[in-house]
């Protein structure tokens, strides 16, 4: 499935999106788009799945609490600093 979308993107994008055209790496102005945005799309999951696990996480710590017992407070910090 192909969308059209409108979107704003730096000038030194365009440049980028114009030299691969210019240079015959890429067809067109919407393929050389295509190329920067697929060869983006691994590092994009990465911080969406990254993301999600910390969600999670942060989900389950206020459902069932902190799974550590005894840990240093900020006072107990400030005590140590101040040695």
């Amino acid at each position: 499935m192909v969308r059209t979308v409108t979107l704003k993107v730096r000038d030194e994008v365009d440049a980028l999106i114009e030299e691969l055209v210019r240079l015959g790496i890429a067809r067109s102005k919407n393929h050389a788009y295509n190329m920067v945005i697929e060869a983006g799309l691994p590092k994009i999951r990465e911080l969406i799945e990254r993301r999600k696990k910390v969600l999670e996480l942060v989900e389950r710590f206020l459902e069932k609490g902190l799974p550590y017992t005894n840990l240093p407070t900020h006072e107990d910090v400030e005590e140590g600093r101040a040695r």
